[in-house]
């Protein structure tokens, strides 16, 4: 509760200073000890740090080149045992022979260095822990002299400004004596403090160096011994197997040689590039071909791969076809050419005479009822189209038409687009199925 009232009477002296409303005092010595010791927080809070992700990075390194090793067997040995790598390969012997007992080898090195890694923890990690934890009772003690040196500020602060007041009351000149006492208090508070931290602090500063000096040449040996022995390993692996004497661009030139053209063998399989369903290539071929589809407007429902795209209601003339050229104009025009020729015209023949036995007929025929007017034409019933079934497909939803391979679908709806849902009716039941999985007929 004490410390709650103190830092309530802080605060304002606090502010003030802050925005240089009021004088605040300070000690050059003192700042110069306590960046110092800032400095050294920080350092100690880095190399903490710093020593644990060496260690989950050394293990972290072990681990990704053992997986490493694990999926280069994987891919050397795709179909084990079905035939001869090394015979079908033979350029790739050494690598085949070798690659599993890199992995074992890595192994190997991962269980020895665990020890090591144990080691830095103990003899690192370990210690700078204490010595971080002896930075925070440091800490409070700067804090608490900076505590009062805020006290010191705000008694001088209303003593002064008491002092200054030329028409004084016997209030002010009973709290004048009040001031005085409280002022002297926090006066030798502070110096107290402020002598301690100025006499304490350069000779911490100087243990702590030799603190750390120890710290580090273990952490170097460790780290040494951690390198040695990965290189003992790997040395030990590749004697024999690699020759390890050879630059970075001699193994670039190896690596590109070795190669060879099997960048472009691979991409000339058909299964590295992406297949296209049986109807988008019939659709790709009308396209190349010229034909065109016709499809009237409608209302889609949106497949899971594509856009939504509106069904459409088609009629009797959604058949594909070619569009016929126009007929050739004729052969001769007014004022235009006209063929040669040297034979004469013939006459034209004389005029038709009907003989009087056909007059009287048709005059007998005008007197004739007239026949009675036609029927109502019937309506022609539009052709039913139908498309076979290319795969099987099972009704994922309420409404969706099931069928088999080679079934013959009786087509009702279609749109211009084969990735969405068109309409029909097999065996009775009427849905919808994705228009790819069919051809049409």
């Amino acid at each position: 509760m004490k410390g709650i009232v103190k830092t309530f009477q802080r605060t304002p002296q606090m502010f003030k200073s802050g925005v240089g409303l009021s004088k605040k005092s300070n000690d050059p010595e003192f700042d110069e000890y306590s960046r110092k010791f800032e400095s050294v927080e920080k350092a100690t809070d880095k190399l903490l740090k710093d020593a644990r992700v060496f260690s989950e990075n050394v293990l972290a390194l072990l681990t990704a080149g053992v997986g490493f090793s694990q999926r280069f067997a994987t891919v050397f040995t795709p179909i084990a045992g079905e035939f001869d790598l090394i015979g079908k390969n033979p350029e790739a012997g050494d690598t085949i022979r070798n690659v599993e007992g890199y992995s074992t080898a890595l192994e190997e090195l991962k269980s020895t260095l665990a020890p090591e890694l144990e080691l830095i923890e103990a003899r690192v990690v370990g210690p700078v822990k204490e010595f971080q934890g002896i930075l925070k009772h440091i800490r409070k003690s700067i804090t608490k002299r900076d505590h009062k040196l805020v006290d010191y500020d705000r008694h001088n602060n209303s003593l002064t400004k008491l002092r200054e007041k030329k028409d004084k009351t016997l209030s002010d000149e009973k709290n004048l004596f009040k001031y005085e006492q409280d002022f002297e208090a926090a006066a030798n508070d502070y110096d107290f403090w402020n002598s301690t931290m100025k006499a304490e602090l350069p000779r911490f500063l100087t243990l702590s160096t030799q603190f750390i000096d120890p710290l580090f040449h273990s952490f170097f040996y460790m780290q040494l011994n951690i390198f040695y022995l990965m290189m003992e390993k790997l040395q030990g692996f590749s004697s024999g197997k690699v020759n390890i004497g050879v630059s970075g661009q001699e193994i670039i030139n190896d690596y590109e040689a070795k190669r060879g053209d099997i960048t472009e063998r691979v991409e000339g399989l058909s299964i590295t590039h992406r297949i296209l369903s049986t109807s988008r290539m019939m659709q790709q071929h009308r396209q190349n071909s010229g034909l065109t589809v016709e499809s009237g407007p409608g209302v889609s429902r949106a497949s899971s791969n594509a856009s939504s795209i509106s069904r459409g209601n088609t009629s009797a003339s959604t058949t594909s076809g070619y569009k016929k050229a126009p007929p050739p104009p004729p052969s001769s025009k007014p004022g235009g050419f006209t063929p040669r020729s040297t034979a004469p015209a013939p006459a034209a023949p004389p005029p038709y005479t009907p003989p009087a036995a056909s007059v009287s007929a048709m005059a007998a025929a005008t007197k004739r009822a007239p026949p009675p007017p036609p029927g109502p034409k019937p309506s022609a019933k539009p052709p039913i189209n139908y498309v076979v079934a290319l795969y099987d497909f099972d009704a994922q939803a309420d409404g969706d038409l099931s069928f088999k391979t080679g079934d013959q679908i009786e087509l009702l709806e279609k749109t211009g687009s084969s990735e969405d849902w068109w309409t029909g009716r097999v065996n009775g039941k009427k849905g919808v199925f994705p228009g790819n999985y069919v051809q049409e007929t």
